[in-house]
């Protein structure tokens, strides 16, 4: 088990108690952060833009499979089982948008203003992120997040393609 470093320990990542939910039907295998904080313990890279493509597609295909059983537990009004893989699917996102950057996110303390210095993002990129931040689990976050990794890959795609010419 991979250990996350104390600047990524932030609710709504990581709540204060060790509990941890073990479901079978997540899709999204990496805890949040994973990646930047082994950056930072093991001071590992993932700089490599062939190893962060990689990761990145796999975090986009890990959604689109997470969304259809998120699907289900809004229908259910299931919040509580909503809430990991919503995190999740949160902590990924953010990922992928400093990568597509260049960056390596170090710390989610000053998380706004990290993505307020982005210059390729989606459209009002922090409103939108503060709403799903405060209530993860709710049905408009879900919808915010969905719409959020629907930009966001279309903007990866057009990164991709500019600069290859």
């Amino acid at each position: 088990m991979s250990r996350i470093h104390e600047n990524f320990l932030n609710p709504p990542f990581y709540m204060d108690s060790n509990d941890e939910i073990e479901q079978d039907s997540i899709m999204i295998k990496n805890k949040p952060f994973s990646y930047e904080s082994s950056h930072l313990l093991e001071e590992s890279s993932i700089s490599s833009q062939e190893v962060r493509d990689k990761i990145i597609q796999e975090m986009f295909l890990q959604w689109k499979e997470e969304s259809e059983l998120l699907t289900g537990y809004f229908r259910l009004r299931n919040r509580k089982s909503a809430l990991e893989p919503m995190t999740r699917g949160l902590a990924n996102f953010i990922s992928i948008t400093t990568w597509l950057n260049g960056k390596i996110l170090t710390n989610i303390n000053d998380l706004l203003n990290e993505l307020d210095l982005l210059t390729i993002k989606p459209i009002n990129l922090n409103e939108r992120i503060s709403f799903v931040i405060k209530q993860p689990d709710h049905y408009h976050s879900f919808i915010q997040l969905s719409g959020l990794y629907t930009e966001l890959e279309k903007l990866y795609y057009k990164q991709k393609i500019t600069s290859s010419k």
